[in-house]
């Protein structure tokens, strides 16, 4: 081997490490920002803790259209997402992008140009991308019309292939930060169909993509059941680079108040505040524990309208009190009376008047319930007979103990504060010795459980339902969409606290969450369906809300 040789062979050695130092190096810098669980938390490529904070880009996918949403977003759009503090993206998919019914999986390169494209974006702005299918081959699951999901194979293969070649594609994109792989499902026999599907899903993806992080959502409802399981409708799955996901929107009621898909208003009526102290709700169960069985009883005979006098305070001086709620007591009388216009008042503990608790125009017997000890009499609505309007309700005929109550006006007593009730009652024969009177009645609860307020003690204890499942499981939770419908946000009905006070419950209990959503006409930030991102459209309250309280 000559001289000139030699050094040949020590200059292309040379060349050849400097070549693979120079891939290392850049190995080393995607590596250090691909995302992977450990534990509850989710880490770099360094180790270090990343909290995954953004919005959720909707892309139109309600749309189903076959085409690309190039209005939905620019790239001034990451810019404005990372100004108010946010370091991710949760990127609504709709199948029909990817492929046509038609010709199932070909699948369009102008797809993947976009992808790529947002990708890129994303990465210039130091954004991360989490790809959700929202609308996967057989249907929007959320309301409950994605039954042919379950029920077709087909749709299940076809979704699976998807994901197959998604995972493939982005196998080394360290800007993907989760493959979330299907948006609020609703199965239609068990829970085990998602688990099965979801389980078979990531271990397609694993034959091709070992680096992405998987997001599993909790089944949402199975049929036309919404109730949670002790898991909160959570299950086990096997994967050591997985995490889980759930939504939040307590309670509907405010968050999504005029909503058009669920009434338009009828069901949810435009209005609900928060925080709202005569909002109730129990972790748990209520019982009877005492009443304020002085007051004094409805006269008996046949006359008009009359008023039922503010009964003597009763002061609240046992802890054991935790809920109250007005009462009509009809015993004995088979005679019939009506009543109206309800009113609780509070007075504090030296006796001064505070506020009226409830002002009730008994209009429907919706959140009333009746009861009789020996099922004797009748209890409803009047919409002919009323004292302040046509409305009222009535109780008749009943022989033993009866009466009617409401849990749609439960309130939380006060230690050392007291209450009284008062009314308007007509009767028509009511008997002689009977003993009805307005009463409020109060109850205790089981030990462990509590009551709330509308407020963020309530949205606090609804988040930690869901942790609780999986810190056991030692994995982390993302929260994928919490939010105000627009409504929410008008005329201080409290739209800005409900999403402040998230916001901090989120943030101490170290969470990942995207909000819902950013550009659309219901919950977006910008509002405008099918057009470009208007700035002055831009709920600007709440944009200035994420950049004080993000990262």
């Amino acid at each position: 081997m000559t001289i000139r040789t030699i050094f040949i062979l020590i200059a292309a050695c040379s060349i050849a490490i400097a070549c693979r130092k120079k891939h290392d190096d850049e190995s080393t810098s995607i590596d250090s920002r691909q995302l992977h669980a450990s534990g509850i938390d989710i880490i770099d490529g360094s180790g270090k803790k990343v909290y995954l904070r953004g919005v959720a880009f909707g892309n139109e996918v309600w749309s189903n259209a076959p085409t690309i949403p190039t209005t939905h977003h620019s790239e001034e759009d990451y810019k404005r997402v990372r100004d108010m503090g946010m370091n991710a993206i949760r990127f609504y998919l709709n199948y029909q992008i990817f492929e046509d019914d038609a010709t199932p999986y070909v699948y369009k390169s102008a797809a993947w140009d976009w992808i790529d494209q947002n990708i890129a974006w994303a990465k210039k702005h130091d954004i991360y991308l989490i790809l959700n299918m929202h609308v996967p081959q057989g249907g929007f699951q959320s309301n409950g019309d994605g039954d042919a999901l379950w029920n077709n194979p087909e749709n299940q293969n076809r979704l699976k292939a998807l994901w197959f070649n998604i995972a493939k594609r982005y196998a080394n994109e360290p800007t993907i930060a989760g493959l979330d792989l299907l948006n609020e499902p609703v199965v239609t026999t068990s829970i085990d169909q998602w688990k099965n599907f979801s389980q078979s899903i990531i271990d397609t993806i694993r034959t091709v993509n070992t680096n992405s992080m998987i997001i599993v959502e909790r089944v949402n409802a199975i049929d036309d059941n919404w109730s949670n399981n002790s898991d909160m409708n959570f299950f086990d799955l096997n994967d050591n680079n997985l995490a889980y996901e759930f939504h939040f929107y307590l309670p509907m009621e405010f968050t999504h108040q005029g909503a058009s898909w669920i009434g338009g208003g009828n069901t949810f009526p435009i209005g609900q505040t928060y925080p709202d102290a005569n909002r109730v709700f129990v972790k748990g169960n209520s019982f009877f524990y005492t009443a304020s069985f002085a007051n004094a009883r409805i006269p008996t005979g046949t006359y008009d309208w009359m008023e039922y006098a503010e009964s003597p305070k009763y002061k609240i001086q046992d802890e054991k009190i935790k809920l109250g709620k007005p009462t009509v007591v009809n015993r004995a009388n088979t005679g019939k009376i009506w009543v109206d216009d309800i009113v609780v008042k509070e007075y504090d503990a030296s006796d001064n008047f505070v506020r009226n608790v409830f002002e009730i125009d008994l209009n429907t017997f919706d959140g009333w319930y009746s009861w009789s000890e020996n099922g004797s009499g009748t209890a409803g609505a009047d919409a002919a007979t009323g004292h302040s309007n046509s409305n009222s309700l009535y109780m008749q005929g009943t022989t033993g103990d009866a009466n009617i109550s409401s849990t749609a006006y439960q309130f939380i007593p006060k230690q050392g504060y007291s209450y009284t009730i008062s009314g308007w009652v007509k009767g028509e024969d009511v008997t002689a010795g009977s003993a009805a009177m307005f009463r409020l009645d109060f109850e205790q609860i089981a030990d462990g459980d509590n009551v709330y307020s509308l407020g963020k003690e309530y949205l606090a204890a609804q988040v930690d339902q869901y942790y609780k499942w999986t810190h056991i499981k030692n994995k982390p939770l993302f929260l994928g969409e919490f939010g105000v419908i627009q409504f929410g946000y008008e005329n201080n009905l409290g739209g800005l606290q409900w999403t402040g006070d998230m916001i901090d419950i989120l943030k101490e209990r170290d969470a990942h969450f995207t909000y819902h959503a950013y550009h659309e006409d219901s919950f977006g930030i910008y509002k405008g369906y099918g057009t470009p991102v208007d700035p002055s459209t831009g709920n600007q309250a709440l944009i200035n809300l994420f950049k004080s309280k993000l990262p």
